[in-house]
């Protein structure tokens, strides 16, 4: 594993789950060298990701705890964060004072 791929938050999420194979899926962003093609592509797939989207240089994935450590192995892939929401979960906004 290449823990210098890896965004802070999925680090500490891997240390809670370990890497083990059963547990939910992360989604993540996923950082490629240049832009992403279909070699590209099937290398991500091939470590365990199940590639959604692109934009730009940035791929977005499922991909199983396990699997992690593969991902960041692999040379097209520059770094790896969790995908988290822009706004606070449950449509909560904190209140103006």
């Amino acid at each position: 594993m290449r823990a210098d791929k890896l965004g802070s938050a999925a680090r500490r999420a891997l240390s809670e789950v370990g890497e083990a194979v059963g547990p939910t899926p992360f989604q993540v962003l996923i950082r490629v060298t240049g832009e992403p093609g279909e070699e590209q592509r099937r290398q991500i797939a091939d470590a365990g990701a199940r590639v959604g989207f692109a934009a730009g240089d940035v791929l977005t994935a499922a991909v199983a705890p396990g699997d992690l450590g593969r991902l960041t192995e692999v040379d097209c892939v520059a770094y790896v964060e969790l995908s988290e929401p822009l706004r606070p979960e449950g449509g909560a906004w904190p209140q103006k004072q």
